[in-house]
């Protein structure tokens, strides 16, 4: 009897199998009577895609994909719902993600206050005393449609009155309840809104956020939820440990890991000594740049290549050579050694000054156009930086995080990033700063709408749906230098795919984070699925 996966209210199709085909002309799985969106150079739509181990063999209409039926083809009657492929990440804390995630509430894409308390109250009755509710980052009152104020003593206290609790708005924000203030033996004169880096800091590690809990089990329950979201793929640029990473190798060379996950190289950089270390780590032999396989591994450098070089939008003064000089070095290191570098600009001034290193660098060593150097964020670029930025072969890695700012005049210029002819893709910087649901962050590119303000970009600074999607896959596969594998659905590719519920190009433009994935498919396997397999 045929495997078959049946979508909730569809019906069997019933289709003649090749009883002679050889199983090298078979498909293991064939998609059929869907709209899908191959992302290809075109944006060609189809009616049916084939896979055979794990890879992608035909893509067009039922007719022409009918002769790679026999008995052993799962086959999955789309009726007519929309299939794109697997959406990537560019910019997630992974494993910073990992650590609190089983334990926490999440609030990311929440519109409605009175829900977010109801969260949170439902958590508490799960709880035992005493112990810790958070939720650690990843949304903003202003988010909240029915009331965008901040939460009183008074009302936290209610909701969880037998537990310390804390929201995380930031890294320099947040709200605790009594409990909670009384654990960081604070007077907070009634108040339960927290601010300042160091204060934030401390309930961080009253509620041990820090605890590096990577284990099997949280990595999975991460991945699961991702999956769930409709990711295949993610970029972490936190620097994970090696400790951090060792159960994502060991799920890679079991073959069994529904996420792809490439990260960047774990060292310190501060000062002159942990400096030495770095530049010798990445001129040696012992580590590469792009030693990762198509599932896991190390790929470039950054998200701060040189800790103390920090930016942020307030950034209004060039760093120092003491400072500079080290960053500088690295950058020069990076590229005759063949490294990406993936960099948080948050300010004009920042952007221009690494400009200006990178047309130096460029002198000598002009294959760092080829390397796909990345302006992560790109806060604060006006467009002609942005069209140097591209003259100079440097990327734009575009996240949501800017999308939970109340300043929306120092949001990036999207519209004229699309312009410039740059290669640029879409990330979330989940979790503390931003939500990692990549359908928000598709639509607040093509309304231009932030969590303060509707129509927060002028016209010309928003993009199309198709534009987005092809920056949260294909784009994204070309930055992470994996074009060959993924980012669309074409012959060769791995099957990486998501079905949803709607049609990402008929649903209403602020209707399109509502989407539901039903079912996400990484390598040609069900990685999450909505609907019943049999």
């Amino acid at each position: 009897m045929r495997k078959r996966i049946l979508f909730a209210l569809s019906v069997v199709v019933t289709m003649n199998a090749s009883a002679g085909s050889e199983v090298a002309q078979r498909a293991d799985t064939l998609f059929t009577n869907g709209k899908i969106l191959t992302v290809d150079e075109d944006f060609s739509i189809a009616q049916s895609l084939a896979i055979r181990d794990g890879r992608i063999v035909a893509v067009g209409s039922n007719e022409a994909t009918e002769s790679l039926i026999d008995a052993q083809t799962k086959l999955i009657d789309l009726k007519g719902k929309t299939v794109i492929p697997g959406l990537i990440d560019n910019h997630l804390h992974f494993i910073r993600g990992v650590w609190n995630f089983q334990a926490e509430v999440r609030l990311d894409g929440i519109d409605s206050r009175a829900e977010a308390m109801k969260k949170i109250r439902e958590k508490a009755k799960l709880l035992e005393e005493g112990k810790w509710i958070t939720v650690m980052g990843g949304w903003s009152n202003n988010q909240f449609l029915d009331d965008n104020s901040g939460f009183s003593l008074q009302e936290l206290d209610n909701i969880a009155p037998n537990n310390p609790l804390f929201l995380m708005l930031g890294y320099s924000e947040g709200f605790a309840n009594s409990r909670a203030l009384e654990l960081a033996k604070m007077d907070n004169g009634g108040l339960a809104q927290v601010k300042g880096r160091d204060t934030v800091s401390e309930f961080i590690n009253l509620v041990n956020w820090r605890n590096k809990s990577s284990n099997e089990s949280a990595i999975r329950t991460y991945m699961k939820e991702l999956n769930r979201v409709g990711l295949t793929t993610v970029y972490d640029v936190g620097r994970p440990s090696e400790g951090e990473l060792a159960p994502l190798e060991a799920f890679a060379q079991s073959g069994d890991m529904p996420l792809r996950v490439f990260h960047t190289l774990r060292y310190s950089a501060s000062d002159a000594e942990s400096t030495a270390s770095a530049l010798e780590l990445i001129e040696s032999d012992s580590v590469l740049p792009r030693s990762n396989d198509e599932q896991f591994g190390l790929l470039g450098l950054g998200e701060h290549i040189y800790s103390p070089v920090t930016d942020n939008p307030r950034n209004m003064k060039r760093w120092q050579e003491e400072v500079w000089g080290p960053f500088s070095q690295i950058s020069l290191a990076a590229a005759r050694n063949g490294w990406p570098v993936h960099e948080h600009v948050m300010s004009q001034v920042m952007a221009v000054q690494f400009l200006d290193l990178v047309e130096d660098i460029s002198a000598e060593v002009p294959e760092v156009k080829d390397l796909r150097w990345t302006f992560a964020h790109v806060n604060g670029m006006k467009d002609e930086d942005i069209a140097r930025a591209a003259d100079l072969g440097i990327a734009f890695a575009v996240h949501n995080q800017a999308r939970m700012s109340v300043n929306v005049l120092n949001a990036p210029r999207i519209g004229s990033i699309a312009k410039s002819g740059a290669l640029w893709g879409l990330g979330s910087d989940a979790g503390i700063v931003a939500p990692y649901q990549p359908f928000i962050t598709l639509e607040w590119v093509v309304t231009g709408d932030n969590v303060a303000a509707k129509l927060g970009w002028s016209e010309d600074q928003r993009v199309s749906r198709e534009e987005a999607l092809i920056a949260h896959t294909r784009s994204n596969a070309e930055l992470l230098f994996m074009e060959q594998h993924i980012g669309s659905l074409e012959v060769g590719k791995l099957a990486d795919l998501v079905v949803l519920d709607k049609d990402y190009l008929t649903v209403e433009e602020d209707e399109i984070a509502d989407l539901i994935p039903l079912l996400t498919m990484t390598g040609g396997e069900v990685v999450y699925s909505q609907s019943e397999v049999d």
